[in-house]
């Protein structure tokens, strides 16, 4: 009995070492506002391009679709987007520069060339983003404040530091993971409360050093409209090209 006795103490010991040790420990979060951001900063700043290939998701009360897509950026001003149907068929291809938007839809041969604005991307696209927004989309960074944000609030939830900062009556809310500084919500709420901007990142893989996410969302609620970026394979800081030749016999439609 002696000895049934010792060997049940010790199935039981070993019991409680396993759950003890696969409990997940998170990090006390003690950085400042301050610091946070300039993690999420210097950690955005290590992502100079990016190529990656993944399925695109367009929702809006319009019309909503779904393809393959492959994708090139290169920070700050440029990106190619190719997007594809079934079987691979081509359905556009969506050049951003600065200084124009280029889209062509390989299906018409036509070219539609506009400022990059929110209303360009609008009659492309059938969402409203601002040119850095739709780079944002494929890069996984949503850090965009100015001189006239003043921090509302600081804290910490769930192991993620949450910061709020007002700009007049807009307020902008961002969720950081305390150990990647990947900001994983960002939200842009109105006077009352609302938002009407909701930008997502997930499943976090690390790629060059890098946590990046693989899974994208941009919702804008109040118009019932939504972009998702789910990549399948990434690649950072390798050299790309992001120019597009429009087709010589192409039409083209001026915005």
């Amino acid at each position: 009995m002696t000895i049934w006795r010792f060997a049940a103490a010790g199935v039981i010991a070993l019991l409680l070492s396993g759950c003890v040790s696969s409990k997940k420990t998170v990090a006390e979060r003690t950085l400042t506002a301050a610091e946070v951001l300039r993690r999420v900063q210097e950690r955005d700043e290590k992502i100079i391009t990016l190529s990656g290939t993944g399925k695109i998701t367009i929702e809006s009360p319009e019309s909503s679709g779904s393809g393959s897509f492959s994708a090139v950026v290169k920070k700050p001003d440029s990106a190619r987007v190719e997007l594809s149907g079934p079987f691979g068929i081509r359905i556009g291809t969506l050049a951003l520069a600065r200084q124009e938007i280029v889209y062509y839809d390989w299906r018409s041969n036509t070219a539609t060339i506009g400022n990059p604005d929110e209303q360009t991307l609008r009659a492309i696209l059938r969402i409203d983003l601002r040119f850095d927004e739709i780079l944002h989309a494929f890069t996984g960074e949503f850090l965009a404040f100015s001189s006239d944000d003043s921090l509302e609030s600081f804290r910490v939830d769930e192991g993620l530091y949450v910061l709020r900062y007002k700009r007049g009556v807009l307020v902008r809310e961002l969720r950081v993971d305390g150990d990647s500084f990947l900001v994983t919500s960002y939200r842009l709420l109105d006077a009352e409360g609302n938002p009407s901007l909701v930008a997502l990142a997930s499943r976090p893989d690390e790629i060059g050093g890098v946590a990046m996410p693989t899974l994208l969302r941009v919702i804008m609620p109040k118009e019932r409209r939504s972009l998702t970026v789910a990549y399948g394979d990434m690649r950072i800081n390798e050299e790309v090209h992001c120019s597009f030749a429009i087709p010589r016999e192409a039409g083209i439609i001026r915005r």
